[in-house]
């Protein structure tokens, strides 16, 4: 089959034929094309390579893929979320997982793990420890817990942050991040904001955006979810829309990445095309998705403000209602999203909570290079040292059934 012609109906036909007859997909959202859920897939087992590859085929067809109730009666390890990772690229460990990555960085010292009792989910089984407890495998470093746990509990005065900035994931490297995926332990519960949400909105601090930012533009960049949802948007659909003129000059566009502002950085195009179905998207059109953390892009042949006034009106663009899904969690889901379809952003939030029922525990893993349908993985130590920032491959045991 053709990947480039796949339809929904070869897919859904496909997922039974390789999973078993109850397997199939319903939409994420009515008319919303991005988003699949997809049933009776269970990620706690292995995959072998052609399930890999359609799984792989699925998320190229639909940008954004949810597994609902994963562990529900066998118990959920990150491992398979690592296992299930290292089909769609190589996972990269989180910098904040280790005790002393600045020293690794600037000396070379060999890289060590926090103590046990230090480490992020030791932190959140401190907050509720007779209700809430991370699942096993927590500290590898390629998992990353997003969480509200660790300073909270039921003694805490409850805080609350804004959301962030619209981005794309690690988008500043030579190579980047092509997939991410959370698996989600605990969703908040409660509704009790004063509009019957989980939070109240919560606007972000003066200059969170550049001041002469388009109104129209920022109040869709503030248009955000209030129950811990992830907010997406659809960069397939948004580039498909634009007049043939304008896709062609955005295909010659190529953009400057770059992680400080003095780096030389390296030049990309501003539209992705995915080597295996031929669909083009805008490939992170965000003038500076990481605010004060990461360098602003630049276009190639323009000034700064240029820059930002060009990638300023795309972004007007894809955050249009009719390209934005939020993506509401449940516990038990794995969902699994493509960098170079989407860009995402996360909601305001409780940030320290007194009550069990706000939390929010998820645990993210995100990968780079191309997929890869049987494991291990063949990448070579070379490549690996080259992309893979911390050095990591996950170890053969993570990737073995039990």
């Amino acid at each position: 089959m053709n990947a480039q012609t796949t339809t929904s109906t070869e897919l859904n036909d496909g997922l039974q034929e390789l999973f078993g007859a109850a397997a199939h997909t319903t939409p994420l959202a009515e008319g919303q094309h991005m988003g699949v859920r997809v049933h009776g897939v269970d990620l706690t087992q292995p995959l072998s390579a052609s399930q890999a590859e359609l799984l792989v085929r699925l998320l190229d067809h639909y940008s954004i893929m949810s597994f609902p109730d994963q562990g529900s009666t066998n118990g959920f390890r990150l491992r398979y979320l690592e296992r299930l990772a290292n089909h769609f690229g190589a996972p990269i460990p989180h910098p904040k997982n280790y005790a002393n990555y600045i020293e690794y960085k600037k000396h070379g010292v060999p890289l060590e793990l926090p103590p046990h009792e230090k480490q992020t989910a030791s932190l959140c089984n401190l907050a509720f420890p007779d209700d809430i407890r991370c699942v096993e495998d927590a500290e590898s470093p390629a998992v990353y817990v997003v969480t509200n746990l660790p300073g909270s509990g039921p003694d805490q005065q409850e805080q609350l942050a804004s959301g962030l900035h619209w981005h794309t994931d690690i988008e500043f490297e030579p190579v980047p991040l092509s997939t991410s995926m959370f698996y989600v332990q605990r969703a908040p519960t409660s509704r009790n904001a004063q509009n019957g949400t989980w939070v109240d909105d919560v606007p972000p601090v003066e200059g969170f955006y550049h001041p002469d930012s388009d109104a129209t533009l920022n109040a869709r960049r503030l248009a955000l979810p209030l129950n811990g949802e992830t907010a997406y948007a659809d960069t397939i659909r948004a580039f498909a829309d634009l007049p043939d003129e304008k896709q062609k000059e955005l295909e010659q566009t190529m953009v400057r990445r770059r992680l400080r502002v003095t780096d030389p950085g390296w030049l990309i195009p501003l539209v992705y095309t995915n080597p295996r179905t031929g669909n083009k998207s805008l490939h992170s059109p965000i003038w500076a998705s990481r605010g004060k953390n990461i360098a602003p892009v630049q276009i190639d042949g323009l000034t700064d403000q240029e820059t930002r006034e060009f990638l300023d009106d795309i972004e007007a663009h894809i955050l249009q209602p009719k390209y934005r899904y939020d993506h509401v969690h449940h516990a038990g889901d794995v969902t699994v999203w493509s960098n170079f379809a989407t860009v995402h952003n996360a909601p305001p939030a409780k940030s320290i909570i007194n009550c069990a029922d706000d939390a929010r525990l998820m645990y993210r893993i995100s990968c780079k290079g191309e997929p890869s349908y049987q494991l291990p993985r063949p990448d070579s130590d070379e490549w690996l040292a080259n992309n893979i920032l911390p050095p990591y491959r996950t170890p053969d045991e993570l990737l073995q059934t039990g």
